[in-house]
Formats: C-alpha cells, sequence, structure tokens
C-alpha cells in the first residue's frame, strides 16, 4: 500500500507506518519479549519464542535491526556470542504495545491460560483440575509419557509430580519450554534432591484448595517475568520449603542444597 493515496492528513498516515513496523508475525513477538526480559542471546530467543525457527529468527532480528528497533552486541569473539537489546526507540513501543492489551482488554475476549496437572493419581489430577477449571482450561495426565507430549504443545502452567517423571532430572528442561512456569508437587516430607529440579514453586502435599489456586495464578501473572527475577525466585521457593522441615546449617553443607545459598539470586531484595 502506498501511504501517500490514503485520504488522511499525513501526520495520521504516520501511524500506517508504525503498524507496518509490527505487522510481520514474529517481530511484534521479539519486541515484547525484549520489552521484558531487556537483553537476550540468540539461544535464549529461541526458548522464549518456541515455535520459531532459527531461520526465522535470524531474519526477523536483522529487520528490526534495520527498522532500528533493536541492537547486538557481541561480548564474546572465541566463542562467539552476541546480546540483543532494544534501541530507545524499540523501548518507546512499550507504551504502544500497552495501550493494545488495554484495548484488547476491553474489545477482545480474553484467552485462557492452559495448565497441564500430572501426577500417577487420578483422583488428585481430576481434584486439582477441578479446583482451577474457572481460570484455565486444564489436561490432566497421569503418566510421563502424556506429560512430555503436553509439555510439546507449550502450556503457560504445569503442576507435576516430580515422581511421575521417569527420566533424569536434568531431562525435564530439554522438554519443558522456557516459557512453561513450573510447580514442583512434592511429599510431605520432600528429600533433598528436590532442589535440582527446574521449577519455580513447589507445592506440598496434602493441598488445600486456596493455596493451590492462588499458587497457579500467581505463577501465570509472572510470565515474562525478567531471568534474573525469576531465577531468584526459584532458589527462595526452594529454600523457603526446605528450610521448613531441615536445618540452615544441613542445607548449606549437603551436596544437593549447598547451591541454594550460593547463588546471588537467593538475595530477595530487587
Amino acid at each position: 500500500m502506498d501511504h501517500r493515496t490514503v485520504a488522511v492528513p499525513p501526520s495520521d498516515r504516520l501511524s500506517l507506518d508504525t503498524l507496518k513496523l509490527l505487522s510481520n508475525k514474529w517481530e511484534p513477538a521479539i519486541l515484547l519479549t525484549l520489552l521484558h526480559h531487556d537483553t537476550l542471546r540468540f539461544n535464549e530467543l529461541e526458548s522464549a519464542l518456541p515455535a520459531i525457527s532459527a531461520n526465522m529468527l535470524t531474519a526477523a532480528l536483522k529487520s528490526l535491526a534495520d527498522d532500528g528497533l533493536l541492537q547486538r552486541q557481541t561480548i564474546s569473539e572465541i566463542p562467539q556470542q552476541v546480546e540483543y537489546e532494544l534501541t530507545d526507540a524499540g523501548r518507546q513501543l512499550g507504551p504502544v504495545f500497552s495501550e493494545l492489551t488495554a484495548w484488547g482488554e476491553t474489545h477482545l475476549e480474553t484467552p485462557t491460560p492452559t495448565a497441564v496437572i500430572a501426577d500417577y493419581d487420578d483422583r488428585l489430577t481430576e481434584l486439582f483440575a477441578e479446583w482451577v477449571a474457572d481460570d484455565f482450561t486444564v489436561t490432566v495426565v497421569n503418566t510421563a509419557g502424556e506429560l512430555r507430549d503436553c509439555l510439546a504443545e507449550s502450556p503457560e502452567l504445569v503442576i507435576f509430580n516430580g515422581d511421575l517423571w521417569d527420566q533424569p532430572v536434568s531431562t525435564f528442561e530439554s522438554h519443558c519450554p522456557t516459557t512453561t512456569r513450573r510447580v514442583l508437587l512434592v511429599g510431605d516430607r520432600p528429600d533433598l534432591s528436590i532442589a535440582a529440579w527446574p521449577c519455580d514453586d513447589m507445592l506440598r502435599k496434602p493441598i488445600r484448595k486456596e493455596p493451590f489456586v492462588a499458587t497457579a495464578t500467581a505463577q501465570t501473572d509472572q510470565i515474562g517475568q525478567q531471568k534474573a527475577l525469576r531465577d531468584r525466585d526459584r532458589v527462595n521457593a526452594k529454600r523457603t520449603l526446605l528450610e521448613s522441615f531441615y536445618s540452615s546449617s544441613t542445607l548449606r553443607n549437603h551436596e544437593h542444597t549447598a547451591s541454594l545459598y550460593n547463588e546471588p539470586t537467593a538475595n530477595t531484595s530487587e
């Protein structure tokens, strides 16, 4: 479209030019992601946008850089490592996205977040699903294979029993998208090994409805949280739960939990 042929004053045609910058499928998603995360590397952007291919991401980043909305900075030559961040012009689009959100809340149907609830006890999964059915589109699963299949669909939230997972804990991260918030269900007296799970919060069984619903809601509200803050909150969640069962000295000196006291993110100050 030649915007000069639109029968509105030239000053108003700028809005069409602005929308043109946001018309690509992936470029607005990249802008919004960087508005939330400040600076990200290529692989971190890939993780934050699970459906994008490397080629599409490369092309979108180049387009945004050409438009002056994004800049890349080389932080290491060998191996080559590059970080991407918004320019001042890119950051100034923040209020535009906020206005679009406000308009959407008024005129569009608010999407219902998706949640996966996974436990080998089907009675529990059905009960938990009933508790959050008003606020989430819920899928319940009772096997590790079903859980892996559901994680591939990039749900907003997964609440899962670690005992259900039939592979090493280290493999969970490769199956669970970065964008998915994770809540680990643990037993009445959790083992120290739970500290290895890449989860955002923990719930100890037996669980009452109120804290279960509150935790689910709080986690979806945190989608898009900056990585440093997310890491800090993960450490604090694990420490809080484990310190209700074990002494600080035990946790500081155990191989599974010592890192919770070495990480700078354990500081609760902003």
